[in-house]
């Protein structure tokens, strides 16, 4: 019977080929969407997710309750990781870790090489799953002069794993350095991991870098810890919540812990909370997807029935002949599920051509490689898509009665049409619906790239400047300011691009004790205010000609409003003990997302640590002077210099965004041609139907417009239905989507009305192409078939 079946469904694909290549071309467009998102939500969900422990492996964050509100970090004090395994039962091991240190130099007789990588303990190797090439893994780190390197990091100093294990290198970033052995070679971090060290260094060097910081008081390192099997969560979020306080009985800090194979999706927090993070664009396509291929679907549904009259025969003649209604359902699923299958190996083939280009535009590195799992998932898929596709249209063919058939009775029912119209409108609120999405989000991406930050981002050069000393980086400085299009130079201790370096040592007179203020503390050397430009409100900018300026502070004028300073220049605050003169005030800039508020600031003079060079070039000559810069770096450090241009580092704060963006408008593009495909097939049949009365009209003298207008009026109202029906939702999502920026642009009323537009006219080209090929036929070669 099944062999029937098919052959069956071939010669009616045969027969029917506009209905079959439309139907197959829709669902071949939804079901590759859907396997190209697939393919990134199974990505998104699989980072951080590999550890053999990582159902018990969880992250230390910490709630500072500031004046300004409540300020959620992945940062602890240096000391947390020790005392919580010592002092609570559910942890059985405690990993201490160091932030992410850039620009470390790496001295093999002679040969430098720069890396990036983390200072963690012994413990970390333990709970996390490293794979290591060479050397003992639960030995590699007890000594404190120990490195593990990378398999690549290995090969670039050594040549091999085998020959790296046991060497000694020297090491140096800013002032700090020693000499260390080689412990071990572990595999390079992939595409399943957020950071990619590419060096591994005891965490006890690091504490003794701190020195005297490492106190309580000051949050520069990172704590996991492995809790024991059936650790209440939430119970012990509640026992650590003064875990802090009982170590400083001052302390504004309130820690708990997240699940670290969580922390990639769920890394947004308010008043203290998760509320979300990635994982909203994980439902979010989730949603695209499934709506895509609804759309297909719909198409298929919509298509079938509306050729019932084309197939009304083949069922009369089958049922005459004592066809059952369950066996014309099985013929009819039987043809679905074929189509589909089709479509499926169609949208494999078409995802595997696609998957370079969407890796490019995703930035991540997918492979569709067929194993058991994808096989079973797409298995799942492809009856499910028949399903969807199929049921409907199965039952509606097999319910007419062979009398109602055969006496030309059969009608389609009000209620039918009006099923069939509203698949329609709800085609075409989804499409629109994306459209505006992608307005929106284009319209918050241009007005951040437009937005003034408080300094001038044009031709601003960020130069890595931890791999060398304090005397090198003057020397440097001074040589590079008298360089051809060179307009600028100077140093900053952070990047200035998503700042995290804050203090509440700041007190002043007046300010009460028990209220805790969190400012961002900036470091920064001679001429760095007129290299990027800062407009100074007030006072002036550091200065070579007023001598030692280290008792001198800049503030901005968030700084002034939060203190509260009506005449700020000359007033005496006090950071960490020492009294600082105020002398200048500085208007507002952003050095964080514009989601967002600008933050109390200050700026202090120093000289030491500078983690980044910025330069101001000319326009002109750019490339030349870029080249006189790196090979002057070349030739006093021995090294490829580092850079970066500060609009792109800025941009790169929103690259999630625009990652999702882009992706938006090619699901956008399918979602909004899938609809008008099955527009034009349904439109292609309403013509076909109504040819007789159209050739009668055009005889008894109507004209081609009328004609015209008549067949696009129907399909035209579904349209505008639907535009405003789907009008307040996209309002609201829009709205609420841009309630993540302290910044944002506003929802503009041509947003929507140029979205409804485009729509309305794409429908309407789709239809009148049908309409107007109806119109202009000769009305003998539709009434001539009688």
């Amino acid at each position: 019977m099944l062999s029937i079946y098919l052959k069956t469904a071939l010669r009616s694909f045969k027969k029917h080929r506009m209905t079959f290549g439309i139907n197959l071309l829709g669902l071949t467009l939804g079901l590759t969407t859907v396997i190209l998102i697939m393919l990134w939500v199974k990505d998104e969900m699989c980072i951080n997710r590999y550890h053999a422990l990582g159902d018990r492996i969880y992250a230390v964050f910490t709630n500072h309750d500031n004046s300004a509100g409540m300020v959620t970090i992945g940062v602890t004090p240096a000391e947390m990781a020790e005392a919580m395994e010592a002092d609570l039962a559910q942890v059985e091991m405690a990993a201490a870790y160091s932030p992410f240190i850039e620009g470390v130099s790496f001295d093999k007789g002679g040969e430098i090489q720069i890396a990036d990588g983390l200072f963690v303990d012994q413990q970390y190797l333990d709970i996390f799953s490293i794979e290591f090439l060479e050397g003992d893994k639960n030995q590699a780190l007890i000594d404190i002069n120990a490195v593990v390197l990378s398999e690549s990091t290995a090969n670039k100093i050594f040549g091999s794993t085998k020959e790296a294990l046991g060497k000694s290198l020297k090491w140096s970033v800013f002032e700090f350095g020693n000499d260390v052995l080689v412990s071990g070679v572990y595999k390079d971090f992939g595409s399943k991991d957020v950071d990619k060290p590419e060096f591994l260094m005891s965490f006890p060097y690091f504490r003794k870098m701190l020195g005297d910081r490492a106190h309580w008081d000051n949050f520069n390192a990172g704590t996991y810890l492995l809790l024991r099997e059936g650790t209440d969560i939430d119970g012990f979020n509640f026992q650590i919540k003064d875990y802090i306080k009982g170590k400083k009985a001052d302390s504004n800090v309130t820690p708990f812990v997240q699940s670290f194979e969580d922390t990639y999706l769920y890394g947004t927090y308010e008043d203290g909370k998760v509320v979300g993070g990635r994982i909203n664009y994980v439902w979010i396509f989730s949603a695209i997807a499934f709506f895509i291929l609804m759309i297909a679907c719909i198409n298929f549904m919509n298509l079938t029935t509306a050729r019932t009259m084309n197939r009304i025969k083949e069922i009369g003649v089958k049922k005459s002949m004592g066809a059952s209604r369950g066996g014309l359902f099985s013929q009819f699923m039987v043809e679905t599920m074929l189509l589909s299958f089709f479509a499926m190996i169609s949208a494999l083939v078409l995802a595997k051509l696609l998957q370079p280009f969407f890796n490019q535009v995703s930035m991540k590195e997918m492979v569709l490689d067929l194993n058991l799992s994808l096989v079973l998932l797409l298995g799942s898929i492809w009856v499910l898509t028949a399903l969807m596709a199929g049921i409907y249209p199965s039952l509606y063919l097999s319910k007419f009665r062979p009398i109602q058939i055969l006496k030309s009775n059969v009608k389609g029912s009000f209620g039918e049409l009006m099923a069939r119209k509203g698949l329609v409108v709800f085609q075409f609120s989804i499409s629109l619906l994306l459209i505006i999405g992608i307005v929106v989000i284009g319209k918050q991406m241009s007005f951040i790239q437009n937005q003034n930050l408080g300094y001038n981002q044009s031709n601003l050069l960020q130069v890595n400047s931890s791999s060398i000393s304090d005397a090198q980086l003057e020397l440097f400085l001074n040589q590079v300011r008298g360089l051809p299009g060179v307009e600028n130079a100077s140093s900053i201790a952070h990047p200035l691009i998503g700042l995290m370096s804050s203090t509440i040592g700041l007190h002043w007179e007046g300010k009460n004790p028990d209220e805790q203020v969190k400012f961002e503390n900036i470091s920064v050397n001679m001429d760095l205010i007129e290299t990027m430009e800062f407009e100074i409100l007030e006072g002036r900018s550091f200065s070579r000609e007023f001598g030692d300026e280290k008792s001198k502070i800049i503030l901005n004028e968030e700084a002034v409003s939060v203190i509260g300073l009506k005449e700020p220049i000359g007033t005496i605050v006090n950071l960490w003990g020492n009294d600082m003169e105020v002398i200048g005030i500085l208007k507002n800039f952003h050095f964080e997302s514009l989601k967002e508020t600008v933050k109390p600031a200050f700026l202090k003079y120093g000289d030491s640590f500078m983690q980044k060079i910025i330069l101001r070039i000319n326009i002109e000559n750019q490339t030349n002077s870029i080249a006189a810069l790196s090979g002057l770096y070349q030739d006093l450090f021995d090294q490829k210099m580092d850079f970066s241009f500060m609009d792109e580092d800025f941009q790169s704060l929103y690259s999630q965004e625009q990652r999702v963006s882009k992706l938006a408008k090619y699901f956008g593009v399918v979602a909004v041609f899938l609809s008008c495909l099955g527009l034009f097939g349904l439109a292609a049949f309403t013509v076909e139907n109504r040819k007789k009365e159209i050739g009668i009209r055009k005889v008894l003298g109507a004209s081609i417009n009328s004609i015209l207008y008549m067949i696009v009026r129907d399909f035209v109202l579904l349209v505008l239905i639907s535009i405003l029906l789907i009008m307040p939702l996209a309002w609201y999502l829009s709205n609420s989507w841009l309630q993540v920026y302290a910044y944002k642009t506003s929802l503009s009323w041509w947003i929507f009305a140029g979205g409804a537009t485009i729509v309305l006219m794409i429908a309407l080209i789709t239809v009148s192409f049908q309409a107007l090929k109806a119109a202009s036929n000769n009305p003998v070669n539709s009434l001539s078939s009688e």
